[in-house]
């Protein structure tokens, strides 16, 4: 009965020891979950960038450069390898895909350049001459207050080689309309009451 006991007690303790050991190191994952997928930048201009896009493309968000890009065949071992070293190491923010077959449009970067030690303040010489290489459309855009959908959608329109349409001025919150068809030239300054042209001011809902 006693030696059942000296038994368990042995037992006990190196079971204690064996969790301890794994806990604090034979644990294989020693990881915990963030508290968010994004910052809150990111998070704030993922939206404005949705608005901006709509359904022309799709946002994909934290890519990896390799994801996007892949070596050449024809490249030799050495140069595969660095290629590759670097393609996995480099992450990209916003990358812009065809709704219908996800082709990848343009790629989209935040870059923090309050100081040389921000986010991407520096540009990085391979993400950008491996986008340029690969025709794919870099876009690095400045984190700064007062950004507007506007004004992203005319940064992604200019890149992709799409025509830009800049919005009817605005007057103190109407749009300015003009006659809707060319009037005819009048004689002798004269103009009949039923043709006088008029400016319409409609209120933007």
């Amino acid at each position: 009965m006693e030696y059942i006991i000296v038994l368990l007690v042995l037992l006990t303790i190196i079971t204690a020891f064996a969790v301890n050991w794994w806990m604090h190191q034979g644990n294989p994952f020693p990881l915990t979950k963030k508290n968010q997928l994004l910052t809150p930048v990111e998070r704030s201009f993922l939206s404005l960038l949705e608005h901006a896009v709509g359904d022309e493309y799709k946002i994909m968000n934290r890519i990896k450069l390799a994801d996007v890009l892949e070596v050449q065949p024809k490249a030799d071992a050495r140069a595969r390898r660095a290629a590759l070293q670097k393609l996995n190491a480099k992450y990209l923010d916003y990358v812009l895909c065809d709704p219908v077959d996800m082709s990848i449009v343009a790629v989209v970067d935040l870059v923090n350049n309050t100081d040389k030690t921000g986010h991407k303040a520096v540009p990085d010489w391979f993400v950008s001459g491996a986008l340029e290489a690969s025709g794919i459309p870099y876009i690095r855009m400045k984190i700064k207050a007062g950004y507007d959908v506007a004004d992203i959608k005319q940064v992604i329109a200019k890149k992709v080689g799409k025509s830009w349409m800049k919005p009817e001025p605005l007057v103190k919150g109407f749009v300015k309309k003009g006659p809707t068809r060319p009037l005819k030239p009048l004689e002798n300054n004269v103009v009949p009451a039923n043709l006088k042209p008029t400016t319409a001011l409609i209120q933007l809902s």
